[in-house]
């Protein structure tokens, strides 16, 4: 059997605010990736786009590039969406349908529609304007801080515990530098922040940025033909509309529990050597802590509150500062975490290297449902060597 593996990755340079397009941020990063691997672009036969607001089909966008491809599609599934296009690559390529996949995201800042053709609304906002907007919906903001009121009213989560998270981030960031927000922060600092959406503050909030990351997946009997080593893929899981259909759900419970289990039936949580959570609010962080099992229901707060997850600890999170200190550049912010773990296991992270990484853990999260919370969680083991099937 075919046994699927990342070649490599690559990112361009973020930035605040870029005269770039889409489709041009997008291309950058996919040479930026073949430069990385020695892929030529002859050899790319499949591709995947991460976006929900640009209107061309994936087989136009492919066109666009010069790509005659065997196999493409288009993911939008939000923040999650990078994470899943690589579990779509993976099956294109086991599956034969692909011998090597780009799957790339990114672009510029949603809000500057001079820059696109024909932006299009996201397919979520019928669900927002019939079921959220007449009660006075302000965007992903005021969704996040109506989870993070539950969740500090029920369990007594704390400021104090919330900042450590965009505090301790924010270091990492320090040691990155494509991270755009790199500047020290206190937990004071992030207290005082201006309030957004009380709860949330400004600090809270992921910042929105231009640039885009490109991953390449192929066989592992092609990618040990190129210079660098393979990074292996491990367990991989999903989770779509978990509630649903429960009339009343608990709105504190994320889909990860639901698959956690099965995340961690082969590689334990003690086997791992890094985390690479999707950060866009730390309470995103917390929840996530809480529903992957690292500690009970409600006990996210305390966890970080007594534990070390620098690059100092034993189990250090969002190394490279996170997508709340580099900033989100549309749906490519979601392979922020990927791109992260492969430096990781590589050996290529630099001042932020962790001593003798095999084996690391990426998430992704998309989309505030308007009955729940996340629409969709999904989690990839990655790793330094094969895992045992």
């Amino acid at each position: 059997m075919t046994r699927a593996v990342i070649a490599g990755a690559a990112e361009t340079t973020f930035s605040r605010k870029s005269e770039k397009a889409d489709l041009q941020f997008m291309a950058e990063a996919i040479r930026l990736a073949m430069d990385d691997t020695g892929i030529p672009k002859s050899d790319i036969n499949g591709i995947v786009f991460c976006a929900n607001v640009l209107p061309d089909d994936s087989s136009y966008m492919a066109e666009h590039l010069g790509l005659a491809v065997n196999w493409t599609m288009k993911a939008d599934y939000g923040g999650a969406s990078s994470v899943m296009s690589i579990a779509r690559a993976v099956e294109a390529i086991e599956a034969g349908r692909a011998d090597v996949v780009v799957c790339v995201g990114g672009g510029n800042r949603a809000d500057f529609t001079d820059l696109h053709h024909d932006a299009v609304s996201p397919p979520i906002d019928y669900a927002h304007r019939s079921f959220i907007l007449p009660y006075g919906y302000g965007g992903p903001n005021s969704q996040f801080g109506m989870v993070q009121r539950l969740h500090m009213e029920t369990y007594g989560t704390t400021l104090e515990q919330l900042g450590k998270v965009s505090v301790t981030f924010r270091k990492h960031a320090a040691l990155n530098d494509n991270a755009l927000l790199r500047d020290p922060m206190t937990i004071d600092d992030y207290i005082n922040s201006p309030l957004i959406a009380d709860p949330i503050r400004k600090l809270d909030c992921v910042m929105r940025c231009a640039g885009a990351i490109a991953v390449i997946v192929t066989s592992e009997e092609y990618a040990k033909k190129l210079a660098k080593p393979p990074i292996y893929i491990g367990t991989y899981a999903e989770k779509h509309s978990a509630g649903a259909q429960d009339q009343e759900p608990d709105r504190l419970l994320t889909g990860f529990i639901d698959i956690r289990d099965q995340l961690f039936e082969k590689t334990k949580r003690e086997d791992l050597d890094f985390m690479q959570l999707y950060d866009d609010y730390p309470m995103a962080i917390i929840k996530q802590i809480e529903d992957l099992g690292f500690c009970d229901l409600g006990q996210g707060g305390k966890w970080v509150e007594e534990n070390d997850f620098s690059l100092e600890g034993p189990l250090p999170i969002n190394t490279s500062g996170g997508i709340l200190s580099i900033g989100q550049p549309r749906l490519g912010g979601g392979y922020i975490p990927v791109i992260e773990s492969i430096r990781q296991l590589r050996g290529e992270a630099g001042p932020r290297q962790i001593k003798d990484a095999k084996i690391g853990f990426v998430s992704g999260i998309g989309l505030m449902s308007y009955q729940t919370n996340l629409v969709i969680t999904c989690g990839m083991m990655l790793g330094k060597e094969p895992f045992n099937d």
